[in-house]
């Protein structure tokens, strides 16, 4: 037989504001963190030796943090989630091996990290466990029309960040890289492996309910600082200007914290499920999948003004980015025009008799 609670005693909110202030601390943890470290390499708190070292030690330290988070999250939630995060704790795993890897050359060793090393190894094969992990979170368990939907502002999302990779990363890097070296190829490998996590993990957070977005969120906003960072990296990497202790670092830590935070929120009363319903039609997912397009073309509108050379990839791309972005267009006008069949409108045929 139930029992009713307690006179003055309330049993729902109080779980779930503990658990916010909880989830409030350890983001403010991981702000503090990250602002600690990027201020050590600014500063060069003991000169370039103790930076390297203190650096190299720092970020293996916050992938395995990532790693083990991840795994108590994919140990503790239900079956809906467990893959997906079992498959990240993987992925953090192989980046923790490879962040060791890099630490032994500069630490151990205290020689530069040659190109491709046995660390590239662990960083590359993480992307594919997080693909994995992304592609098998419950979210992409929707409806047909919803998946059509969401599949095309997916393509158009990432048609967008790919033109902006390719404007500032990846052209330059195809051009200037000899790629029937290993060397060019794993320089390649991380910005096209970049736009592929990101554009995956953004299409799942469109896919969640607002209350279950924190997770996610977190592990969207990791993916980008270590985006940015790879892509940074590829760049400085090929130019010749890369050294260990510089600010592009603080991507790699962020990215693992930020892994890490989404690892420990998802541990808390709040589930990941994803949202019910038909595909999504308001204001926000209408605007929202533009942002990056507009973003894309403004650069493709300063690169003309400039005058930068455009070689035939860029305006390819521009071009499939302009199609996509009206076809997408057609099909929501031809979404809310035409008539669904079989199903009237609301209060047709009420209120006779």
């Amino acid at each position: 037989m139930n029992r009713a609670p307690a006179p003055g005693v309330d049993e729902g909110p109080a779980p779930r504001v503990s658990w916010k202030r909880r989830r409030a601390r350890a983001s403010a943890v991981v702000l503090v963190a990250i602002a600690v470290f990027a201020a050590w390499l600014k500063l060069r708190v003991g000169g370039a030796s103790s930076v390297q070292d203190f650096d190299d030690v720092a970020t293996a330290l916050a992938a395995l943090v990532a790693a083990l988070l991840c795994l108590r999250a994919g140990l503790t939630r239900g079956d809906t989630v467990r893959r997906f995060w079992l498959l990240l704790a993987a992925a953090c795993g192989a980046w923790t091996v490879a962040e060791v890897i890099w630490a032994v050359y500069g630490i151990v060793l205290r020689v530069a990290v040659p190109v491709p090393s046995w660390a590239d190894l662990g960083y590359l094969s993480a992307i594919p466990l997080v693909v994995g992990a992304l592609v098998s979170h419950p979210a992409m368990s929707m409806g047909r029309k919803r998946r059509a939907r969401v599949a095309f502002d997916g393509v158009v999302v990432a048609a967008a960040l790919f033109y902006l990779s390719w404007s500032f990363v990846l052209g330059p890097l195809w051009r200037q890289t000899n790629l029937t070296s290993l060397g060019g190829i794993v320089a390649v490998a991380y910005p096209f492996g970049d736009v592929i996590m990101v554009f995956l993990v953004v299409g799942l957070i469109r896919e969640m309910s607002a209350g279950d977005r924190f997770a996610l969120g977190c592990v969207l906003g990791g993916l980008v600082a270590m985006s940015v960072a790879d892509s940074t990296y590829a760049y400085l990497s090929e130019v010749g200007r890369y050294t260990v202790g510089q600010l592009v670092d603080v991507g790699w830590v962020a990215g693992y914290l930020g892994l890490a935070l989404g690892a420990f929120g998802a541990s808390g009363a709040e589930g990941l499920e994803p949202a019910r319903g038909p595909a999504p039609s308001g204001l926000r997912s209408l605007v929202v999948p533009f942002l990056p397009t507009l973003l894309a073309l403004g650069v493709l509108t300063i690169e003309v003004a400039v005058g930068r050379k455009l070689y035939r990839s860029d305006w390819f791309i521009a071009m499939a980015l302009v199609v996509l972005s009206l076809a997408r267009q057609l099909l929501i006008f031809l979404e809310q025009v035409l008539p669904v069949r079989g199903v009237r409108p609301t209060g047709a045929g009420e209120g006779s008799g």
